[in-house]
């Protein structure tokens, strides 16, 4: 579910798209996947777990958007020579999820958290140099450490 959050979150951001359509496009995609998946995967149950929006999802997608300010003031505030213009705008999507799950005070499960907004990196932006994802975890383990401080 994370994925297609992202994948929400980068519509709705680079798309300039209003949150409904960018959820109704995401939705259509992963109703297609799933299409695609049955060729390879026969429960059902399976299927609807990995492609239909639920819950979590729609939690993420919304956590984010409700916290947006606060969020990226808070990847700006640990940016070290850089400026929030220069990310990537699927690194800043796989952030700003990750930085919500963490301030929604889910801390003890931040290297969880962490490793999976790194596999989000290594998935959707790494060029194969590696370089991207570890720009990501130490920028997440920045702003886990900050949040843990207040």
């Amino acid at each position: 579910m994370r994925g297609l959050a992202v994948q929400t979150l980068y519509s709705i951001d680079v798309g300039n798209m209003p949150r409904q359509a960018a959820v109704a496009m995401i939705q259509s995609f992963a109703l297609e996947m799933k299409d695609e998946a049955k060729e390879l995967i026969s429960d059902e149950a399976v299927l609807d777990k990995a492609f239909l929006l639920d819950d979590f999802y729609y939690h993420l997608v919304d956590g984010v958007l409700e916290n947006l300010e606060r969020i990226d003031e808070l990847i700006v505030s640990q940016l070290e020579g850089w400026s929030f213009k220069r990310l990537n705008k699927v690194d800043v999507a796989i952030m700003r999820l990750c930085v919500c799950e963490l301030m929604q005070g889910k801390r003890d499960e931040a290297p969880i958290l962490i490793d999976e907004a790194i596999e989000l990196t290594k998935a959707f932006t790494d060029l194969g140099e590696n370089k991207t994802p570890k720009f990501n975890n130490s920028l997440l383990d920045k702003i886990n450490a900050h949040l843990n401080k207040n």
